[in-house]
């Protein structure tokens, strides 16, 4: 009997905890994805599908102009990406690659336009290259695509690769051809971010039931 005031102390301490938790689990939880960032998601891939039907047409007069435009894409890319390893909890590290990458080809179309002259087709094709792999990486986060529509990112992240390695990898291609591979791939980037822009809250394993 000496003891029933400290069982009785326990179940109520213990009945404390499980409605602490139980609060503390109907809380609203801060989206992994914010509004903002969708916003800039379906921003880019607006941006970018635009890119990709410039870049069926542009002259290669205009390629100073073409460069600048794709640099600062590539910036603006890297930007989203480092906002969305801020606030992801899962493979973090294929956004902080995937914003590394649009941040070194997008220097080097800003500033060395020399190179982007000689090495047109070498250019861009890393730069294919580079989204590409970003979006295999970032395909398997689950805060951003499941089911069918990872499915569509590997395909797109796969073309990309393909596309990319022609440009890199051949050499026998015309500017023309050149064009037609960057304005497709261009447009499938498009694409995957407003897959994203689009299911990204849908995903979000952060978000109340």
């Amino acid at each position: 009997m000496a003891n029933l005031p400290e069982v009785q102390q326990s179940e109520a301490s213990g009945e404390e905890v499980t409605q602490s938790r139980s609060e503390q689990h109907q809380l609203p939880h801060k989206p992994i994805i914010s509004y903002f960032v969708r916003k800039l998601l379906a921003t880019a891939g607006v941006i970018s599908i635009i890119l990709g039907i410039f870049a069926f047409v542009f002259n290669p007069e205009w390629l100073l102009a073409v460069s600048i435009l794709f640099g600062l894409f590539s910036i603006f890319i890297a930007i989203i990406d480092l906002m969305l390893f801020r606030n992801s909890t899962y493979l973090r590290g294929s956004h902080l690659m995937s914003a590394l990458l649009s941040l070194v080809m997008g220097l080097v179309l800003l500033f060395r336009q020399d190179v982007a002259k000689d090495f047109i087709g070498l250019v861009f094709g890393f730069w294919i290259l580079f989204n590409a792999t970003s979006n295999l990486a970032q395909t398997w986060v689950p805060e951003l695509l499941v089911g069918w529509q990872r499915l569509v990112g590997l395909v797109i992240g796969a073309v990309g690769l393909c596309l990319g390695l022609f440009l890199v990898l051949f050499t026998g291609y015309s500017t023309h051809d050149m064009q037609i591979i960057l304005g497709i791939y261009t447009d499938l980037l498009g694409i995957f971010f407003l897959l994203v822009s689009f299911f990204s809250r849908k995903n979000d394993l952060n978000q109340p039931a």
